[in-house]
């Protein structure tokens, strides 16, 4: 209950017994408490007032600020809502490019892969390249030792050695260095040994076998030639028959001076025979020649020399010139001493052991 309702209800109720007797100054008094009673009215009605003004300006207030926080909220959630798009295109992104770093990895390590694989490769046909130079100048050396132990072709031989000496030459590693300081030595070995010309003779005998055939043995009979005397001029038919009749008489006849008679029996199959074996001698001794016997082949030259110089016509130029062949291949010095190669073959042994 406010106060003016209490002040009216005061005054509105009866006063004690007591008071009574001053009815009179009372109601003297009744216009100051009308005043006082219309100032607390008046202060109702303006906190009223006041209370409504700061209830509807506090309720505006309020509704301005859930429609700021309405919106702002409407706008943290755009934010929101465009953040977890980010985050979900950000995470789309990263997914993207892990796949793509998967991938770049898958390659790296298919490309480390086909490096050490191609490396490995590299090292496997260096390896080989290596091996095969080796076994190549091996060959070389083996095909010298043989030229030189067969056929003792010094010549084959040092072409040989020579070629598989540029052949490490053009390799130019430093293990091949023994290998090629005892090719040198090998080779100035050979260069140290007397050259002969082993198929220049051969050619030499083929060419003697040849002219067996033509050679003039003394059982055949060949007319010694002479000059013709022819009649001289102006003389009479009977004088150029006489002359002619003596010439043809005088071939006829020849007079020679043999060493023994046994020469002049040889019949026409005997001396198919004979010159059979001097073709026989001569293929005995191309293959002394080519074996480097030197006694043998001078053996089978001297008995071809005997038998040529006893049955064939010591005036005809074939017999001399074949006699002067037969000779000088019978001087020529073929038996040499050759080098052995073993040394080489070892040194390459020992650099394909120490590759291995």
């Amino acid at each position: 209950m406010t106060e003016p309702d209490r002040t009216d209800l005061d005054l509105a109720s009866p006063a004690p017994a007591a008071a009574a007797p001053q009815t009179a100054p009372a109601v003297a008094a009744e216009p100051p408490q009308r005043a006082s009673l219309f100032a607390l009215w008046a202060v109702a009605v303006i906190a009223l007032g006041v209370a409504l003004f700061t209830f509807f300006t506090r309720g505006q207030e309020v509704q301005r600020v859930a429609e700021v926080s309405a919106q702002r909220m409407a706008e943290a959630q755009a934010a929101a809502k465009e953040a977890q798009s980010a985050a979900r295109a950000a995470q789309d992104n990263t997914r993207d490019a892990l796949a793509k770093l998967s991938v770049l990895e898958t390659r790296l390590a298919e490309s480390q892969n086909q490096q050490v694989a191609l490396e490995r490769l590299y090292e496997e046909l260096s390896r080989n390249r290596d091996e095969f130079v080796l076994i190549e100048v091996e060959r070389m050396v083996e095909l010298a030792a043989q030229q030189l132990q067969v056929a003792g072709n010094i010549t084959g031989a040092l072409a040989a050695l020579q070629t598989a000496d540029a052949r490490l030459a053009r390799a130019d590693k430093p293990q091949y260095g023994n290998i090629r300081k005892v090719l040198a030595r090998d080779i100035e070995r050979l260069k140290a040994q007397p050259a002969t010309d082993l198929t220049g003779l051969a050619i030499r005998l083929d060419a003697l076998s040849e002219q067996v055939e033509q050679l003039p043995l003394l059982s055949e009979p060949r007319p010694v030639p002479e000059a013709k005397k022819a009649a001289e001029p102006g003389s009479s038919w009977w004088d150029r028959f006489s002359a002619d009749v003596t010439r043809e008489f005088t071939e006829l006849v020849s007079i020679r001076k043999l060493s023994g008679n046994e020469v002049l029996l040889m019949t026409p199959d005997q001396a198919r025979l004979y010159r059979d074996t001097l073709r026989l001698k001569l293929a005995n001794a191309r293959l002394a020649l080519m074996a480097r016997n030197q006694q043998l082949l001078r053996s089978d030259l001297a008995r071809i020399d005997v038998a040529v110089t006893r049955s064939a016509d010591p005036r005809s130029k074939l017999t001399q010139s074949f006699l002067t062949s037969l000779r000088t291949v019978g001087n020529a010095t073929v038996a040499i001493e050759p080098p052995s190669l073993n040394e080489t073959l070892s040194a390459i042994a020992n650099v394909r052991a120490a590759r291995n």
